[in-house]
């Protein structure tokens, strides 16, 4: 089962629906264990098809040995299973985590320039002890070279004590301030962006989630034929579906009677969401 999770604004009924057609052999939920399906891979189908940009189910061959009259149950069965899922510590945890990860990272506030000089002549000294060690160690016709490397190093040390080095002049420190500052706006709009698109509580997101589902699944043909293609695969005789969305070719696939009953329990969920 994938396990990519890209959280945007997701179609979670698509998922319902394609996890009910594809776990469900039987309309009860009580089966997935009989069919092979674990409840901690239901849970996961669920979950993923609601955090991610894509539907997630664990077998696709088992969606053609749902019996027809079955799907709609099912949809059902895996709608009022998901709502109830949602509510569970567990996926307010999952969820909190996956939002948490994806909080932008504040910029690193520029040390003073005295810290910044200290630090990067220790550093400088460290690797001039460092060298020393090693061609202390080396054959005398090797070492040369390496007297020629601790000498320019040296030298460059006593450039941090230069009291005029334009590395840690005013204008270098106003400088490093002015990216500071830009750099603290950008990660405040990408904050507000943060908190709008991953909120604390997930209602909203359900919300979008499920018109997002509405408005990819009102136009679906059904009916749209399909033909050989270039290498045994099957594409749309209309050219103009094969530039549909995946989902939209998923819900095509999953067949009207399962995205049906997708689309009025995504109607009911978004009411008692109100």
């Amino acid at each position: 089962m994938r396990t990519r999770v890209a959280m945007t604004l997701a179609i979670v009924v698509a998922g319902i629906v394609v996890c009910a057609a594809a776990m469900v052999l039987s309309t009860t939920i009580q089966s997935l264990e009989r069919v092979g399906i674990s409840p901690t891979i239901s849970k996961d189908c669920i979950y993923y098809s609601l955090s991610g940009n894509y539907l997630n189910y664990p077998n696709v061959a088992r969606l053609r040995q749902v019996a027809t009259g079955d799907r709609a149950a099912a949809v059902r069965e895996i709608a009022a299973f998901a709502k109830s899922y949602i509510k569970t510590d567990d996926f307010r945890k999952r969820y909190s985590e996956y939002r948490e990860n994806r909080k932008p990272e504040p910029p690193e506030k520029p040390k003073p320039m005295a810290q910044q000089r200290a630090e990067l002549k220790a550093q400088m000294q460290q690797s001039i002890k460092e060298t020393e060690t090693t061609m202390k160690s080396l054959p005398a016709d090797q070492r040369p070279v390496f007297k020629q490397t601790v000498d320019m190093l040296k030298q460059q040390a006593k450039e941090y004590d230069n009291p005029d080095n334009p590395m840690f002049s005013k204008q270098m420190e106003d400088m490093q301030k002015q990216m500071y500052d830009l750099s603290m706006q950008e990660y405040k709009d990408r904050l507000a962006e943060w908190e709008q698109k991953y909120p604390a509580e997930p209602k909203p997101m359900i919300r979008n989630w499920l018109t997002k589902f509405l408005d990819e699944t009102k136009e679906v043909d059904f009916s749209a034929a399909l033909k050989d293609g270039q290498y045994g695969k099957r594409v749309f005789v209309n050219p103009a579906y094969e530039s549909k969305s995946s989902n939209w070719k998923l819900a095509y696939r999953a067949g009207k009677d399962v995205v049906e009953a997708g689309r009025t329990e995504a109607r009911k969920w978004l009411d008692e969401l109100k």
